[in-house]
């Protein structure tokens, strides 16, 4: 596009050669709606989604070929890239499973989807079950485990398993470690110091104990 001046500008304003040059930007680089809707196009195109995030994706593309103005605003309330808005999408539906209606977004503009933890149940200080709680009282579970130098964990979030029951959630804590460990037992016949056998007995001994406690009917005395 070319811009040509055919009359001289009489700068009666000081301020007027600066909007000049910004006016003429904006003639010069200014895209239609096809142009903007072509580029987000071929940015999801070159986006390399991973298999849960396929149908979030084709959602996005379907509502840009069939210029659905109402499903395109809805995606891009969350974010300006491609990434940004498919990350935002999933954990914000994610969330609303557990009662999470508004867009919750941080600082730096994701949606955090981890649950405030309201109970802590340890065997030690390297094996526990975290569990968390939303707004509408759903829980989450997750557990932070150690056998020897292997070891892992994870925050409560709106990608874990939603319970409904608090027995229920101390039960789907405690059949986690049961499960991690007995992994880590089948790994330490070839791998004794990140699967110690002698630690994964301890604590499949405490974690036996801590089901009697949470999981197992207690008997009522009448005297």
């Amino acid at each position: 596009m070319n811009v040509t001046f055919e009359t001289v500008i009489c700068a009666w304003d000081e301020k007027i050669p600066a909007l000049l040059i910004r006016l003429v930007n904006t003639l010069l680089f200014c895209r239609t709606e096809e142009e903007l809707r072509q580029e987000k196009l071929q940015e999801i195109v070159e986006y390399s989604p991973c298999r849960v995030e396929r149908s979030t994706v084709l959602r996005y593309l379907l509502a840009l070929r069939r210029n659905d103005t109402e499903q395109i605003a809805y995606f891009e309330s969350f974010g300006k890239s491609v990434r940004h808005i498919i990350l935002n999408v999933r954990t914000y539906e994610r969330g609303l499973i557990f009662g999470y209606v508004g867009k919750r977004f941080n600082e730096h503009g994701w949606i955090n989807g981890m649950l405030p933890i309201v109970e802590e149940i340890k065997l030690d200080t390297s094996n526990t079950i975290h569990i968390g709680q939303s707004v509408d009282g759903t829980y989450a579970v997750s557990i932070d485990w150690c056998t020897g130098t292997a070891g892992g964990g994870s925050h409560p979030s709106v990608w874990d398993e939603p319970v409904r029951d608090y027995k229920e959630a101390v039960r789907q804590g405690i059949r986690l470690l049961e499960r991690q460990y007995n992994k880590a037992e089948c790994w330490s016949v070839s791998d004794r110091s990140n699967y110690n056998p002698k630690v994964i007995r301890s604590l499949k001994e405490k974690l036996l104990e801590l089901k009697r406690k949470y999981t197992q009917p207690r008997q009522l005395s009448l005297f």
